[in-house]
């Protein structure tokens, strides 16, 4: 089973990093991711079973919010052979591909809202990362650019 990361946690409304608000999640996204936390991989029926007895849900609407969850990249999921067809087993997404995933929609968002003027700021907000974190940085903009 997968688990967040240290600097980052999972809340009710939403995912935290580094104590800023970068994914607003709704209450019942963050309870079924919850559940895939602490499951590792579950089917829509799975998370039902388990998030039942606190509400009254029907079976599209878990199955709506997973393939949501699942279009941000916040899950992964799987077709398997069911009793009626194929089903889908969902689990929670990597640590890394769902931080990856975060910063650039993230990046994208401040982009649309401030337009490029708010590259200058990002570039600013780089100086205050480790040496590591800027070592790694180097080498992936060099591997870009050749």
């Amino acid at each position: 089973m997968c688990s967040p990361p240290s600097n980052r946690l999972l809340s009710t409304t939403g995912i935290v990093a580094f104590g800023v608000s970068i994914l607003a999640l709704g209450e019942l996204q963050a309870e079924i991711l919850g559940v895939l936390q602490r499951r590792g991989k579950a089917s829509v029926r799975d998370v039902m079973r388990e998030i039942a007895p606190e509400r009254r849900l029907a079976y599209t609407t878990v199955s709506t919010v997973l393939d949501r969850l699942h279009k941000k990249g916040l899950v992964k999921r799987s077709s398997v052979p069911g009793r009626g067809g194929a089903k889908y087993i969902y689990s929670y997404a990597t640590p890394a591909g769902t931080r990856a995933n975060l910063v650039q929609r993230t990046l994208n968002s401040l982009i649309d809202a401030f337009g490029p003027s708010v590259v200058p700021a990002i570039y600013d907000s780089l100086e205050e990362i480790s040496k590591k974190e800027t070592t790694d940085l180097k080498r992936k903009v060099s591997k870009a650019q050749r």
